[in-house]
């Protein structure tokens, strides 16, 4: 499925709801869900276990089965191409605007960003990236995108730091960088006080850290601590 398709297929199915469910809810409620399925394999947390339980545990049986719809559209529509997805889904459904006064940047703007900031692509070597208001992770996506339009490989040129305040945006930023193979350390917490409420890594991160077989037979908060 193209990007623009599953974008459309996404909110349609979204807007599904509304008869019953709040889209906002819906829409927060599966970025959660997604984002803990995406890490759970690594942190291994009762915790986590508990609340993703909690939180399909709103919806029926049949209901349920959005969920994983919505997830496929989003990896469908990143297998396209670049771009922040769910972002763009949150400003189209027009969230932000209702709901936290909390908006993306358009990300053709974000592309044209990542090109000033990036620098000379004949000189690169391994870039840390910290971004203090990551959002969705729409600039982190545009840098790894201009970097591939130049023949860079991003899955080993970037080490991303990307915080947020927003638990909402915490959780969509993960998904994204992760589906994308992105090696990051999402932060949920407030730059401007040095407040840090949790610290969750991509597979593409522990996979730069640590072999294979380390990650299959460690938890990652043991992992952090060696590190």
């Amino acid at each position: 499925m193209r990007y623009d398709e599953a974008k459309k297929a996404f909110i349609k199915d979204l807007e599904s709801f509304a008869y019953k469910h709040r889209g906002y809810d819906v829409f927060g409620d599966f970025v959660e869900m997604a984002a803990i399925s995406l890490y759970q394999p690594f942190r291994q947390s009762e915790k986590l276990e508990k609340r993703y339980l909690d939180i399909v545990g709103k919806y029926t049986k049949e209901e349920s089965k959005i969920f994983g719809k919505l997830l496929r559209y989003v990896v469908e529509g990143l297998t396209d191409k670049f771009g922040d997805f769910l972002g763009e889904c949150y400003m189209d459904k027009e969230f932000g605007n209702k709901h936290q006064g909390q908006f993306f940047t358009p990300y053709t703007i974000s592309k044209f960003m990542a090109a000033l900031s990036v620098g000379s692509i004949d000189t690169m070597e391994n870039k840390r990236i910290s971004e203090p208001a990551a959002g969705s992770g729409g600039m982190i996506i545009a840098i790894a995108d201009h970097l591939q339009e130049n023949g860079i490989n991003y899955q080993k040129m970037m080490d991303v730091q990307a915080i947020d305040v927003s638990p909402l945006s915490f959780y969509m930023c993960y998904i994204q960088l992760s589906l994308l193979h992105i090696p990051a350390e999402c932060i949920w917490g407030n730059t401007l006080k040095m407040d840090i409420f949790d610290t969750w890594y991509t597979p593409a991160y522990l996979l730069k850290k640590y072999d294979l077989e380390t990650l299959k037979t460690t938890k990652v908060e043991e992992l952090g601590k060696a590190s």
